[in-house]
């Protein structure tokens, strides 16, 4: 492929083209654009620098507007039917409003681009007057392009612009996806689904960029994020090889070990509470035979994990608890005010409504922050009586 270059201070421009990836479609779904600068010497330099000079020079717009129409260009001499280009602006071009001069249309119109086809990124934290960003995603929605707000999760990131933008495509930053990898148990890793779903609830798709190791594609998997980019998958190259890149025997092997995998970090929870559940069963029997709670739960709230047995009305009020081994030994006193719960309700947790749907069957709940004291827990609960007159519930501190 002859590709086409650009001139600037010295430097021959290249466009190098990464892909973007659906895990769930297994193939390409669009290619981000790059600049790679190579001196008179065939020396290859960081755009950082080449920014950095057209900064320096004041020109930031004359660059930005090259690299759109080189990019652009080259895209379509080779990028197959219904794949986006992502394409970057500097922030300046949305700040000083020079979207508008009409050289972004043109450059589509020329090459036989359809604005349908562009997934403009802007740097969600880089623009502080919001009534510029927003005219800017207006525009770019006005001629048929996407938005895409990039390194969300870093620096001045915030949901409530994401509520009012609502932009086609969310680009976390990587260092997400990092600190969950490096820390295997902690709190990033259990709340990366919950942001990722918090994120689709407000209408966008998800993107994971950065992704470089298996254990960080998998990451992305069990956090339902939809499309990922990355050196584990293909670097940035100049030619477009869509059908080198979908299809990868890459797509099924990691889709394979995370079944694997997920499968047996289901047997190792399901082991982890199968003492608890049978416990918790033979409780239920002893109370049914008469004897009190706090005799019926007392080897069951002696185990490591025992945090709290309960029992609630049909209406989710709380009627009895006691406290287990757990709470006794590891009681947050800064949660004082909350660790009473006599007197609570509890209609509201998925683990009552899911027992008063099923009476007589075992729920077990997703692992989730416990508002009687601030740590994480799953609960076991089991609707009595049909139609149901209360419901038992045991705590397991996770």
């Amino acid at each position: 492929m002859n590709a086409v270059t650009a001139r600037y201070n010295g430097y021959q421009l290249h466009s190098v083209f990464q892909p973007i990836l659906s895990l769930c479609h297994r193939r390409s779904v669009g290619f981000e654009s790059l600049m790679r600068p190579v001196d008179a010497d065939n020396h290859s330099h960081s755009p950082v620098d080449v920014i950095r000079e057209a900064a320096e020079h004041g020109d930031i717009r004359q660059l930005d507007t090259l690299c759109q129409s080189l990019h652009i260009r080259n895209f379509s001499a080779q990028a197959p039917d219904e794949r986006w280009l992502f394409l970057n602006l500097d922030p300046s071009t949305i700040a000083d409003r020079w979207y508008h001069d009409g050289t972004l249309t043109s450059a589509l119109r020329e090459a036989g681009v359809p604005p349908q086809r562009l997934v403009i990124e802007i740097v969600e934290g880089a623009i502080d007057d919001e009534p510029q960003l927003f005219a800017a995603v207006d525009y770019f929605r006005s001629i048929g392009a996407l938005v895409a707000l990039d390194d969300f999760g870093t620096g001045h990131s915030n949901f409530d612009r994401i509520w009012r933008l609502a932009p086609d495509i969310i680009k976390l930053d990587r260092s997400l996806i990092v600190e969950a990898e490096q820390h295997r148990t902690g709190r990033l890793r259990q709340m990366l689904p919950n942001l990722v779903s918090l994120i689709h609830e407000a209408g966008s798709l998800v993107l994971a960029e950065g992704i470089e190791t298996r254990e960080q594609a998998l990451l992305a998997m069990d956090a339902d994020i939809d499309f990922v980019q990355g050196f584990y998958f293909a670097k940035p190259t100049r030619e477009i090889d869509h059908t080198r890149i979908d299809g990868l025997p890459i797509f099924g092997e990691i889709s394979q070990h995370f079944e694997t995998t997920s499968t047996i970090q289901e047997r190792l929870e399901a082991d982890r509470i199968a003492p608890y559940s049978d416990a918790f069963r033979d409780a239920i029997e002893r109370i049914a035979r008469g004897e009190s709670p706090q005799e019926a739960t007392r080897a069951l709230m002696n185990m490591p994990r025992a945090a709290r047995f309960y029992m609630l009305n049909a209406r989710g009020e709380q009627l009895m608890h006691v406290d287990g081994r757990s709470l006794r030994t590891r009681r947050i006193f800064h949660a004082g005010p909350i660790t009473d719960t006599s007197g609570g309700t509890w209609s509201r947790r998925q683990y009552f409504r899911a027992a008063m749907a099923e009476p007589q069957r075992l729920q077990t709940s997703r692992p989730y922050l416990s508002s009687t004291g601030a740590y994480m827990c799953v609960t076991l609960s089991i609707a009595q009586g049909n139609p149901p007159e209360r419901v038992v519930c045991f705590d397991i501190d996770w």
